[in-house]
């Protein structure tokens, strides 16, 4: 019982949770901004899309360039080897990515809006991509996400993991653009040349950057659990 406690308390420092919380947290941060509903995670769909992951792990799809990566060497990428569950956005909508960084939802948010921004017929298939990343998050009437995750190579400690989002009920429908994706003057800002550093969303004491909580919010939880223990 005592182990099984002392597994609860270190979940999060061991990530179990903590990139489905900075995920879920980014998501709506965005919304926020552009003043539509915040998404409620839905286990359902956070079990789905954390299956669909490890399933993306098994794919052996080649390394993507990193969102940071693009970021640092000013270009725009997208993450187009993998594949979408449901391209026809039937049932839900799906945003996937390739990371060591948990800033995917920031790039969704900024580089996909700087591409939303591009009419349509003038988007690369990359633009495009984004695009509709950015609209899958931002949709108004959307009202449940799920997060799942997978490491790509389990050998690797540390390595690239895959993020698997999903949005209920499905946005990116044609015909609903302009009901969904309001506040469209924001979009000017995005094509700014300076865009806002992504730790903008790491404002507590908690740096997350990596799928890991801080390390005396650990080293805390280790010394109330040893000080548990030995009480009991």
């Amino acid at each position: 019982m005592l182990l099984f406690l002392f597994f609860l308390a270190f979940r999060p420092c061991l990530g179990y949770n903590v990139i489905r919380s900075e995920a879920y947290d980014a998501h709506n941060d965005h919304r926020r901004t552009w003043v539509v509903p915040e998404l409620i995670e839905s286990d359902e769909l956070s079990h789905d899309a954390e299956e669909y992951a490890i399933h993306l792990a098994t794919l052996n799809i080649p390394d993507q360039i990193l969102y940071e990566t693009a970021k640092d060497r000013n270009i725009r990428v997208d993450h187009l080897d993998y594949p979408l569950s449901e391209p026809e956005n039937d049932f839900y909508t799906e945003n996937i990515c390739e990371f060591i960084r948990n800033e995917c939802v920031y790039y969704w948010a900024s580089e996909g809006a700087a591409s939303y921004g591009i009419a349509k017929e003038r988007r690369t298939k990359v633009e495009q991509s984004l695009a509709d990343k950015f609209s899958a998050i931002t949709w108004k009437s959307t009202t449940e996400m799920g997060v799942g995750w997978a490491p790509k190579d389990r050998s690797k400690k540390g390595g690239r993991k895959i993020l698997v989002v999903r949005y209920s009920p499905a946005g990116n429908q044609p015909g609903e653009y302009a009901e969904n994706i309001g506040d469209t003057e924001f979009l000017e800002y995005f094509k700014m040349p300076t865009r806002e550093d992504p730790d903008r969303w790491r404002n507590g004491s908690a740096r997350l950057s990596y799928g890991v909580v801080d390390v005396q919010i650990c080293i805390s939880l280790l010394v109330l659990t040893i000080t548990f223990i030995r009480k009991a």
